[in-house]
């Protein structure tokens, strides 16, 4: 598997807690699966180390190999004998005349992404590029596992795993455990976070739009990394129509507090014609009337967007799957 240079470069140089090799291979996994899988798009170094964090903590009291290998010791789960260990009752005897588990009466988890041999049968990959699919080997087990994530799917159909309800059921066929899901999703969105924290923010660039638009695009984007907040008028926190209200305030424009009075207050234009400023407008769905989420363009295809609760202000791309199917209206305050 070849590395995916872009998607290296947006990943922090180190996360507490994730040994340097482990965090290469959630980012190469999470950066080429779209390119390999173009139906499954939004994979992201935090969902798999979501995943890692909770089946081995990363590989933790294992020694890593430069290659990916956690050896000495390997890896393994419970004996899943039935009898209740790790919370199973149902016996799965032994699938791999212990080669992976080194347990030649029943299987175990293997691997710093516990996958059942069996299911490591049917979607084990290489991509440590040895000839061997190893899962013990967190290259081959991080891309796996993003693979798995993908064509696990019981229906034909794309994968977006920034939909909320994607990224669940991806989970739930990771782990059928609502209690699984929960925990997962809570690293997930610790990890989310430091992504956010330590992700460069691009600049607008001095020639586009006019003055005010750059001045309010310019102080949103200085507010990335700060909380969502239902009601959030800063400066703390923000819900996404008190983020764009305060951006066009302080570049001198008055616009109203919340979306579905937003849309209506300056010039309807097409998404070719987007300036940075330019407010976009979405249907998700929320109480209240259609539009219920507005984000704010920043140029080079990107907009500032305060998504939901428990979420950060973050920088996105515009054409993103998600957003793309709820657009409303993009609208030029002033």
């Amino acid at each position: 598997m070849a590395d995916s240079g872009g998607h290296l470069a947006s990943v922090p140089q180190r996360v507490d807690g994730i040994p340097d090799v482990v965090l290469s291979a959630y980012a190469r996994a999470a950066g080429h699966l779209e390119k390999e899988y173009p139906d499954c798009e939004g994979m992201t170094w935090p969902v798999l180390a979501g995943i890692g964090r909770r089946e081995s903590s990363h590989a933790a009291g294992s020694e890593i190999s430069a290659s990916g290998l956690a050896h000495r010791p390997l890896i393994t789960g419970p004996r899943l004998d039935g009898s209740g260990a790790g919370g199973n009752t149902t016996p799965h005897p032994d699938s791999d005349g212990g080669k992976w588990d080194r347990d030649t009466g029943f299987d175990r988890a293997v691997g710093p992404m516990q996958f059942l041999p069996t299911t490591w049968a049917s979607h084990g990959l290489d991509a440590s590029g040895d000839g061997v699919a190893d899962p013990h080997n967190i290259f081959d087990a991080a891309w796996s596992a993003a693979v798995y994530l993908c064509v696990s799917r019981p229906e034909a159909g794309a994968v977006d795993f920034t939909d909320e309800d994607d990224l669940e059921s991806a989970l739930l066929r990771y782990n059928r455990s609502a209690s699984y899901v929960e925990e997962v999703r809570g690293f997930i969105d610790s990890y989310a976070e430091v992504a956010v924290q330590t992700a460069p923010v691009p600049a607008v660039g001095l020639g586009a739009g006019s003055p005010q638009g750059r001045a309010a695009a310019q102080w949103a984007l200085a507010q990335v990394g700060k909380p969502y907040l239902w009601g959030g008028t800063g400066p703390g926190a923000f819900d996404c129509s008190g983020l764009v209200m305060r951006a066009w305030e302080t570049a001198g424009v008055g616009i109203p507090r919340v979306t579905t009075d937003q849309v209506n207050a300056g010039t309807r234009i097409g998404l070719g014609e987007l300036q940075p400023g330019d407010l976009l407008f979405y249907d998700t769905g929320a109480p209240g009337g259609s539009p219920s989420h507005v984000t704010m363009y920043v140029g080079d295809g990107q907009m500032v967007n305060s998504p939901r609760t428990g979420q950060l202000i973050r920088v996105e791309p515009v054409n993103g799957a998600y957003y793309s199917s709820v657009f409303v209206a993009a609208v030029r305050p002033g």
